[in-house]
C-alpha cells in the first residue's frame, strides 16, 4: 500500500494521501483475488487519487481495474490542462472513454480476453495547483472536503436495479461518465470510495457521507503515514464485516504543515498516537451506533 505525500515547491502546497483495498469475505471464501483497486500519481504539478472496483462477472476484471487507474491516473497527470481548459464538454467524454477503451483493449490482447472480461467501475479526481477535475463511471462515491465539511460530490450511478451498476466497458458508458471540474477555493480534499465502503460510510437515504470518513480526512491533514496503516486495520476488522463485498477507499487533503515547516518525522510520533486513538475512538461510537 503506497503513501502519499505530495507537494508542488512552487505553490507550497502539499497533498496527504491515505488508502487501502482489502478483500471482501466471499472472496477470501472462494479465493478470488481482490477486484478493488485503488492508485496515486503526482506529475506536472498535479496530484491524482483513482479507485476502480472490478465486476464480479468479468473474468479478468481485478486485471482491468488495475491497469485502468494507473494508465487513466497517469494521463491525467499528464493531460490536466488540456482536459481542464477543454469547453466542449461532450468532447472531453468522448476523449476520455476512447482512452479507457484503448486502454483495456491493449490490455485484451496482452492477455488474450475480451474486453467486456476487464469491466471495472472508475473513479478519479486529480488536483493541479488550485483546480480539480472528478471523473465518475459507475456506483461508489465521491466525497470532498470544503471548509470542515464533508459532502457528496458525484453519487453512485446504478441501473433499475440497486445491485446493477455501469462499467467501464457498457455499451452505454460514454452518457453515463460523469466529468466535474472547477476552481478548488475552500475545497481542501476528496474521497473515492467502491460499492463495498459505501455500505458502511454512505447514507443512501440521505445521500449523506458519514463523519468516520469527516474524521479520517481532517485528521490526515496533519500526516498520514501511521494513519494508512489503522484505516487498513480498520477496513479488515470492522468495514469488511459488514459485507461480502471488496472494500476500497482512498481520500487526498492538503496538509497544513507548509513544506517549509516540516519537522523530522520522530517529531510526529506524539502526534501520530493521538491520531490513532481519535480513529479508534471515532469508529468505536460509529459503528456502536449503527447496530441500533
Amino acid at each position: 500500500m503506497a503513501v502519499g505525500e505530495n507537494f508542488n515547491k512552487k505553490e507550497m502546497i502539499m497533498w496527504n494521501i491515505v488508502q487501502c483495498a482489502v478483500q471482501g469475505r466471499s472472496h477470501v471464501k472462494s479465493g478470488t483475488p481482490c477486484q478493488d483497486k485503488v492508485y496515486s500519481c503526482s506529475k506536472n504539478k498535479c496530484d491524482v487519487i483513482a479507485l476502480a472496483d472490478g465486476a464480479g462477472s468479468a473474468k479478468y476484471s481485478h486485471f482491468g481495474a488495475e491497469r485502468i487507474t494507473q494508465v487513466m491516473g497517469d494521463a491525467i497527470c499528464e493531460n490536466f490542462d488540456v482536459l481542464f481548459n477543454e469547453n466542449d464538454g461532450a468532447a472531453v467524454k468522448r476523449k476520455l472513454i476512447d482512452d479507457i477503451t484503448l486502454c483495456l483493449d491493449d490490455m485484451a490482447k496482452e492477455i488474450e480476453c475480451e474486453r467486456k472480461d476487464l469491466a471495472s467501475t472508475f473513479l478519479l479526481a486529480a488536483v493541479c495547483e488550485e483546480r480539480y477535475i472528478i471523473i465518475h463511471i459507475g456506483d461508489g462515491v465521491i466525497g470532498y472536503l470544503k471548509d470542515d465539511e464533508l459532502k457528496v460530490a458525484s453519487h453512485p450511478e446504478n441501473d433499475e436495479f440497486a445491485n446493477v451498476t455501469y462499467f467501464t466497458t457498457s455499451k452505454n458508458v460514454l452518457s453515463k461518465i460523469n466529468i466535474l471540474k472547477g476552481n478548488l477555493g475552500n475545497i481542501n480534499g476528496f474521497a473515492l470510495m467502491s460499492d463495498g465502503t459505501e455500505f458502511s460510510f454512505y447514507d443512501k437515504q440521505k445521500k449523506s457521507l458519514c463523519e468516520a470518513l469527516k474524521k479520517i480526512m481532517l485528521e490526515s491533514r496533519n500526516s498520514c503515514t501511521k494513519l494508512n496503516a489503522d484505516v487498513e486495520e480498520f477496513f479488515e476488522t470492522q468495514i469488511k464485516q459488514r459485507t461480502n463485498d471488496d472494500c476500497s477507499l482512498i481520500t487526498i487533503v492538503r496538509a497544513e504543515t507548509r513544506v517549509e515547516d516540516v519537522a523530522p518525522q520522530s517529531m510526529f510520533r506524539k502526534l501520530l498516537n493521538a491520531i490513532v486513538l481519535k480513529i479508534k475512538s471515532l469508529f468505536g461510537r460509529f459503528f456502536a451506533s449503527k447496530k441500533k
